[in-house]
């Protein structure tokens, strides 16, 4: 099968464009882009087999597509398309800000407010962060609001309020839903927090103070008074924020390490030559070169919507950063020997290698090895349980965790398809062997199986590795006990007894995460299934509803109980559900009673 991808090489234009490399049955599993198609492809293909030629992405490369371009930004943009619609395997995927709060400020808006967002969205607005504390965020919002009294209330609630609310009693709004302001004096309000956000604070507020003492010298002490309390308000948020440098660009410092089969890469955030904060993302290696991952990387985080600094900061020179720098609107650089970037990118790296070996990492897979009698360090864990109600729907769940840290994207959902009636053993074989039937294709085993179950369950863990002939891969089972204390239990296959978790050390705290997670996932697919069977019984049976009307009657009501409530006057009212319809609906549900 190599010799074919070397053709198929040799047979690239050395020219701009966009390649693919295709699996088995044509599924794309890598998109790149390249100034020299022939050159840049190749390069994945050479060597002495030690480095980025060894990894699981191209030992399943069986074709390699490309689509030319007049110039390597065309191939960059259409990248991008590609990447969006085909969502390759292998390709940088980040997760977005839900998990980190952003402040949103609606300038696409004629009255701008300023809120907290869990996610970047394409809707004109500016965003700021992420931040690391929610509190700390919510804080910087009130102190804000206090300085800057721009709205607060959503649009619904300021298209429908006819007098000003509390907040402008309390001199937190200047009450633009009743014209109290004019616009050009809180579209300035708007530029000044805007500028104070993107780290221009220094000079925001050295202008405050100027206004101050012209208001104090026109002896108007009333605003004087009330800027002086604005400053320092605002000086109160400088204050937490460290100086890393002296000068006033706002920059973004991006340093990765690699280690175990994973990326660590940190993100610090300096605004006017201060430390707001950083943040933390965690890839599967796959064995790009760093200068791709770092170039892949830029582009998808420095997405539609989200603020981007004058300077990015890279650990080693990009042979596009020039072209990403015209494509993003910044300027991305190397230190190149400058001792201020050179420091913050090893405060970065710091950073990165701190939460990539850290909690979770190293320290708590050596100790699972040592404590549970492993064979190796458990890098990846795979951990499997069922849900059923008498049998019925039984659904089985893999959760993936990764030196510690869950892989969602890896996450299986299993319908039991071979197993009638009660038998949690039978179920587990199944899901089981259909996953490890699949590692054997794939080549990407599991370091451990945690099942969710006693003795006889791991037992049957064994059965299906002695049957498939795979050896090297560790085997644990976790159970609640019994009795009042309800203390974890693990069974090891070399030990007679189990080990009772009655402790907080941190590879008990690990593996009954992982347990929990693999719970929480089994059960909530269970449930959509019910959900789904419940609704399907009764609702797409009747005569004429389809998937339309059935969507409706339950965004009104809210569920199948809601429906079979309602009366046939609150049928009919529902959109697209006429009265004969309504009567219809009614009597078929409540088998013909009125």
């Amino acid at each position: 099968m190599r010799e074919n991808v070397l053709y198929q090489i040799g047979l690239l234009p050395s020219k701009p464009g966009v390649y693919l490399f295709k699996g088995k049955g044509g599924e794309i599993l890598y998109i790149g882009k390249a100034k020299d198609l022939k050159k840049r492809v190749r390069s994945y293909f050479q060597g002495d087999g030690k480095d980025v030629k060894t990894s699981v992405m191209l030992s399943r490369v069986q074709e390699v597509d490309h689509i030319v371009t007049e110039t390597e930004k065309e191939a960059l943009i259409l990248e991008d398309a590609l990447i969006k619609e085909h969502k390759p395997r292998y390709n940088i995927k980040l997760r977005d800000d839900k998990r980190y709060p952003l402040l949103r400020l609606s300038v696409q808006e004629r009255w701008p407010r300023l809120s907290i967002a869990r996610k970047v969205k394409g809707d004109g607005a500016i965003y700021f962060g992420p931040f690391p504390s929610a509190q700390a965020v919510r804080e910087t919002v009130r102190v804000l609001h206090k300085v800057f009294p721009l709205r607060s209330c959503s649009n619904s609630q300021f298209s429908h309020r006819s007098r000003p609310c509390l907040n402008y009693q309390m001199k937190r709004c200047l009450a633009p839903c009743c014209q109290k302001v004019d616009e050009g004096v809180y579209r300035e309000m708007v530029e000044q927090i805007t500028r104070f956000l993107q780290g221009e604070s220094d000079q925001v507020i050295e202008e405050m103070r100027k206004k101050m003492e012209e208001a104090a010298e026109e002896l108007r002490f009333e605003e004087a008074a009330r800027l002086r309390d604005r400053i320092a308000s605002l000086s109160k948020i400088v204050e937490r924020q460290k100086v890393v440098t002296m000068g006033t660009a706002n920059q973004d410092v991006l340093s990765m390490v690699r280690h175990g089969g994973k990326i660590g890469l940190y993100v610090l955030n300096i605004r006017g030559g201060k430390l707001l904060g950083g943040r933390y993302f965690q890839l599967r290696d796959v064995g790009l070169p760093d200068e791709e991952v770092i170039s892949s990387f830029l582009r998808r985080f420095y997405q539609k919507g989200r603020y981007i600094p004058q300077e990015v900061v890279v650990p080693e020179e990009l042979e596009d950063a020039s072209l990403l720098s015209a494509y993003l609107g910044t300027r991305i650089v190397s230190p190149k020997g400058e001792r201020r970037r050179e420091e913050l990118l090893r405060m970065a790296e710091e950073n990165a290698r701190e939460r990539l070996l850290g909690a979770g990492g190293e320290g708590v897979l050596e100790e699972l090895r040592s404590r549970f009698r492993l064979n190796q360090l458990p890098r990846r864990i795979e951990a499997f349980d069922i849900s059923n109600i008498g049998g019925e729907m039984a659904v089985g769940s893999m959760v993936v965790f990764l030196d510690g840290s869950p892989a969602k994207d890896q996450y299986r959902r299993y319908r039991i398809k071979r197993v009638k009636g009660i038998d949690d053993y039978a179920m587990i074989y199944e899901i089981l062997r259909r996953r490890m039937e699949r590692a054997q294709k794939e080549g990407e085993m599991p370091d451990l199986l945690l099942i969710d179950g006693g003795k006889g369950h791991l037992k049957v863990a064994l059965k299906v590795l002695e049957e498939l002939r795979i050896k090297g891969v560790d085997c644990l089972s976790i159970a609640k006990k019994r009795e009042q204390a309800e203390e974890d239990r693990i069974f090891i296959p070399q030990g007679k007894d189990p080990i009772v978790l009655k402790d907080r050390r941190p590879s008990s705290l690990l593996l009954k995460r992982i347990r929990d997670e693999a719970h929480r996932f089994a059960i909530s697919y269970h449930r959509r299934l019910r959900r789904k069977e419940v609704t399907h019984s009764l609702l797409d049976d009747i005569p004429g509803i389809g998937p339309q009307k059935k969507r409706a009657l339950l965004r009104r009501f809210g569920d199948l109980e809601g429906v079979m409530g309602a009366s046939v006057e609150e049928l009919a009212g529902v959109p697209g559900i006429g009265a004969k319809t309504a009567e219809m609906i009614y009597q078929y549900l409540h088998g013909g009673a009125r």
